[in-house]
């Protein structure tokens, strides 16, 4: 007899039943309102997932403290933080091209064609999406067909050409055979962990779910570069927290996402505007008033999630306040 599936599909009035039955309560959000929320706001099984980052007994399964009012603020917050890590990623990766490009054009050893030819050497893939993106209904098609020749091949792209046509990932990879070939400062050391919390953010990945039991932790290693940075400040020299909270990959890569940001918008012509969303961030995240710390109260008794808060609390506050300082010059 073929054995049957243990996760069975749910109503939502039996979804409702099987949080009761795990001891997750409804004492701050209606069960009326509940309902509500999983019809037109969220799906149970990702909302669910937020409840890794408390404690269950692992023979009744059922949770200790749980109300379901935690969940929703924790999905809450969690797409707003998405939506601050996509802003930000954005931010950077056109200011990495921007560098890359004026690198380039400062570069007497090279043209732009032949590192293209050489990347497209060693990473075949990426051929093969801007043909994909010439043949397919796409924004950048008609500048994918353009260079392409008679058998579908790329033909004579230059490097400020094939940066509109790649994918985040493929530009990382052309971006660090080029720092590779022709060293000068960069930011290959953290490329990684951006474009690890970027896909989270673009694909909606519950990223405060991974706090208790990070995500993918046999396969994450720190970037040393900013560990030592880390080290170095006074502010941070004595957190106890500090090496537990860099072990998790999400709040070490948004960690990295606002190093890598705040320096490379420091520049003059763009400053402003980067000193302008840091206090918007250090606001939200940090004030009374902000979004993050509206409902506080439900994370009281949550160890876990107080601390996370507490470590990005003080790495925001802290670039907030060297930003405003006009001897700054770096973070990284």
């Amino acid at each position: 007899m073929e054995k049957q599936n243990d996760k069975l599909k749910l109503t939502i009035d039996e979804q409702i039943k099987d949080m009761i039955d795990k001891n997750i309560h409804f004492e701050l959000y209606s069960i009326d309102d509940a309902k509500k929320f999983l019809k037109y706001n969220n799906y149970y099984f990702k909302l669910k997932s937020y409840a890794r980052n408390y404690n269950i007994n692992t023979q009744t399964k059922k949770y200790y403290t749980l109300d379901f009012a935690y969940l929703v603020e924790l999905s809450k917050i969690d797409m707003y933080i998405r939506r601050i890590i996509l802003e930000l990623c954005l931010d950077v990766e056109h200011y990495l091209k921007v560098r890359l490009i004026y690198d380039l054009s400062n570069n007497l050893n090279e043209d732009g064609y032949n590192i293209v030819r050489l990347f497209l050497q060693y990473h075949p893939n990426a051929e093969a999406d801007i043909r994909n993106k010439a043949d397919k209904y796409s924004f950048c098609s008609d500048l994918a067909e353009k260079h392409l020749n008679e058998y579908k091949e790329p033909n004579q792209l230059a490097l400020w050409n094939i940066v509109e046509l790649l994918s985040f990932g493929n530009f990382m990879e052309l971006y660090e055979l080029y720092y590779q070939t022709y060293p000068s400062f960069n930011y290959s050391d953290y490329l990684k962990s951006i474009k690890f919390i970027r896909n989270a953010a673009a694909h909606n990945n519950c990223i405060l779910s991974t706090l208790r039991k990070p995500n993918s932790v046999k396969k994450f290693s720190k970037t040393k570069k900013l560990a030592n940075i880390l080290g170095k400040i006074p502010e941070f020299r004595e957190l106890d927290c500090k090496d537990a909270m860099m072990k998790n990959p999400v709040v070490h890569d948004f960690v990295a996402l606002l190093f890598v940001y705040n320096d490379i918008m420091k520049v003059s012509a763009t400053k402003n505007i980067r000193n302008k969303k840091m206090q918007e961030i250090c606001f939200q995240f940090c004030d009374e008033n902000g979004r993050i710390r509206k409902n506080k109260s439900y994370f009281d008794k949550n160890p876990c999630i107080k601390e996370t808060y507490s470590f990005i609390c003080s790495i925001i506050k802290y670039i907030d306040k060297k930003n405003k300082n006009p001897k700054h010059t770096n973070f990284l």
